[in-house]
């Protein structure tokens, strides 16, 4: 009996125990959480939250697929997506560089055929060729062109290509094949050089482009008649040789490229600026062309005789001068 009363109170005990100390806990938790939401409600408004990045997911392969297919490049569930790999776009690329790579197109008159004035009958078929040195850097090919640039085409296409490459430094002969008017008359057609890119020049040494002149009559070929065939321009050059100080005669000698315009035969002399003149000469073409002569006029040393020169007059069949501007020399030595 006294066991029971015993083991009553205790366990009265126990149970006042254990509310006390329920209703402590909640006391001290419902402190807590008061101060927290008073914390919270009291912080700075500083505080900012990072957004989230969002996921860059590849482009979903356009293929067609049956309903019971899977669908290409679509990840399944928990694997993770491999992002695409982008290459980086490259630098534009220039034109070709047959085109433009860094070079000097030039080019130099050398010489021709067909000189100008050359005559040729109604409707005739001739060729004129020019000789032209590549005096610049770019090596020539056939897509390097002669263009026609203004004058008269005289039956001839308006561009030409190269018929064959061209190095630097190097003489190419461009041939065109022409057909003389009907009309008679002068008649004159100009052409260019036309690089890949559209580049158009002339001899780069005068500017000018390159030309064809002829006359259209019926003159007969070999008649030799002087209204018909004749001489139409004269070129010169000069050289000398010796010197003032070696005690030697200074030789200067003039040359002259004369040209005709058909097969005809003349009488010429040379003729010097002091009033002097040599004795006369003959000179026979057989075709339309050009001929070099020259001659040499010797200059004793202790003279000072200023501005000298030599030209060509032509005495027949029709006479005619042909001043000498170009190759002039001024003497003093003494």
């Amino acid at each position: 009996m006294k066991f029971k009363i015993n083991l009553f109170l205790n366990t009265i005990i126990l149970l006042a125990l254990t509310l006390t100390s329920c209703t402590s806990n909640k006391s001290v938790i419902a402190t807590d959480v008061a101060m927290t939401v008073q914390a919270q409600n009291t912080q700075s408004a500083s505080v900012t939250d990072t957004p989230l990045a969002l996921a860059t997911i590849p482009p979903v392969a356009n293929t067609p697929t049956s309903a019971s297919a899977p669908v290409a490049n679509t990840p399944s569930a928990g694997t993770p997506v491999a992002l695409p790999t982008l290459t980086p776009l490259g630098t534009p690329l220039a034109a070709s560089t047959s085109v433009t790579k860094f070079c000097t197109a030039s080019a130099s008159f050398v010489g021709e055929t067909v000189p100008d004035g050359t005559i040729e009958s109604p409707g005739t078929t001739f060729t004129k060729t020019w000789t032209i040195l590549n005096s610049g850097t770019c090596a020539w090919d056939s897509t390097w062109k002669l263009v026609f640039v203004s004058g008269d085409l005289m039956g001839g296409a308006m561009v030409f290509n190269f018929p064959q490459p061209v190095a630097p430094g190097q003489n190419v002969d461009v041939p065109i094949v022409f057909t003389a008017p009907t009309t008679e008359g002068t008649y004159t057609g100009y052409w260019k050089l036309e690089s890949p890119w559209g580049l158009v020049f002339g001899d780069s040494d005068s500017g000018n482009p390159f030309w064809v002149t002829i006359n259209v009559n019926n003159g007969t070929p070999g008649a030799n008649t002087p209204s018909v065939y004749g001489i139409t321009s004269v070129t010169y050059g000069i050289t000398s040789t010796g010197c003032c100080t070696c005690g030697a005669n200074i030789k200067y000698t003039t040359t002259a490229t004369i040209s005709s315009s058909g097969p005809i035969t003349i009488t010429y002399a040379w003729a010097q600026s002091d009033g002097g003149r040599g004795g006369p000469q003959t000179l026979t073409f057989s075709e339309a062309s050009s001929k070099t002569v020259s001659d040499t006029w010797p200059v004793r040393v202790g003279t000072e005789i200023g501005i000298r020169w030599e030209y060509i007059v032509v005495l027949s069949p029709v006479k005619k001068n042909f001043p000498n501007t170009d190759a002039q020399f001024d003497h003093e030595c003494i």
